[in-house]
């Protein structure tokens, strides 16, 4: 299969099932083997095709690093589900420490008797709502950024050299992640700095 086919089914994939939306998960109370099932089923792109991204131990880690509250005796809720979620989103960027400063008001307004709860489900949904638009046009942009790649080839005469058009494409990619992700972490620093930074090295679990 050529790489720009390829690339074409990553991107429909992606919008097919890469953002998780809060309607796929059910508002009853779960066991963790139950959640870790709900989670794997709805995270299915990031597995490997045999097993799914999420694990007991994983949901057991991020909870004893208040990263997710705890359950309600054995008991986990939709809210664990999305908090879940999110914090999988994040591992791929951020540290366990900058995770943790990141949901530590999450978590304090979770576990508050006096504020006012924030109301998880709709905040998420509105994440979710406001990626779908942002990604919508992904299988066009891709298409572009191949097409542009190749143009910059043509000029030089190394049309049609496939490692060139891919190590130029997946860079390009990084690159511009990398520029979302910087402000990101300039955010998490200046924001929320009420855990002790990390060190970049920081192994993620």
């Amino acid at each position: 299969m050529r790489y720009e086919e390829y690339v074409k089914i990553l991107a429909h994939d992606y919008m097919e099932s890469g953002i998780v939306d809060v309607d796929g998960y059910p508002d009853i109370d779960l066991y963790i083997d139950q959640m870790v099932k709900c989670l794997n089923k709805e995270l299915r792109l990031y597995g490997d095709g045999e097993s799914g991204p999420v694990t007991k131990s994983m949901v057991s880690n991020y909870t004893k690093y208040k990263m997710i509250p705890r359950p309600a005796g054995k008991h986990y809720t939709k809210n664990h589900l999305i908090l879940m979620t999110i914090v999988f989103y994040l591992k791929g960027c951020f540290s366990m420490e900058e995770i943790q400063r990141l949901m530590k008001p999450v978590l304090d307004n979770y576990t508050s008797e006096w504020d006012e709860p924030i109301d998880l489900s709709s905040m998420y949904a509105e994440i979710t709502d406001i990626i779908h638009r942002a990604e919508a046009d992904l299988p066009e942009r891709m298409d572009a950024q191949i097409r542009e790649i190749k143009r910059h080839l043509t000029k030089r005469e190394a049309a049609d050299d496939d490692t060139s058009e891919l190590m130029m494409l997946i860079t390009t990619l990084i690159m511009r992640s990398n520029a979302e992700r910087f402000i990101a972490e300039k955010l998490l620093d200046e924001y929320f700095a009420g855990v002790k930074k990390s060190t970049k090295n920081t192994k993620k679990k």
